[in-house]
């Protein structure tokens, strides 16, 4: 029973190229209904996690992991589809590639991870209704997405600044 919360991180992992397929081939809302279902699955391995106390040293890795692939993922696809707003994509691309590389590093090294913090989940649940929103209303004004694209990626840098202090905590751990 503790490795539930793992296994579904896993299934959202494999959701993955079933979005990417339906955006591709413009069925967006069973890409956006995909889409809904990872976060409403991301929620669940987290609440179960916590409630049950199932959390394993390996799921504070995939469970941040697996967001950071989908968001990654959306990001790709949708920058695809938006080319006109590239830039937000990259930068959120950049901040999550950044997160797995550092969380790869520190699972490397034997670091003990403590898990996402409350700023990190606040963007992740932006991210989802965000982009949700925007592959679910496909004709959505231009002002609107990129209102929405503003708000996701501002999210995703201060996540990203507040997890630097949490890096360099861990780093410092790891010497001593």
């Amino acid at each position: 029973m503790k490795y539930i919360p793992n296994i579904i991180s896993i299934f959202r992992i494999i959701l993955i190229p079933f979005f990417v397929f339906q955006m591709i081939n413009g069925n967006t809302l069973n890409a956006g209904l995909i889409l809904i279902f990872s976060g409403f699955t991301d929620f669940i391995d987290g609440y179960l996690a916590r409630k049950f106390n199932w959390i394993t040293d390996f799921g504070k890795v995939l469970d941040p992991a697996a967001d950071k692939l989908t968001q990654a993922a959306v990001s790709l696809t949708l920058a695809y589809i938006l080319r006109q707003y590239w830039y937000f994509f990259a930068i959120m691309i950049f901040k999550d590639l950044g997160m797995i590389i550092i969380g790869s590093y520190l699972m490397k090294n034997n670091v003990k991870i403590e898990g996402a913090k409350i700023f990190g989940k606040v963007s992740t649940f932006v991210y989802y209704i965000g982009m949700t929103l925007i592959v679910l209303i496909p004709s959505m004004p231009k002002n609107i997405i990129f209102i929405i694209l503003c708000t996701a990626t501002i999210c995703a840098i201060i996540a990203a600044l507040f997890y630097i202090p949490e890096f360099k905590r861990y780093r410092k751990n790891m010497k001593n």
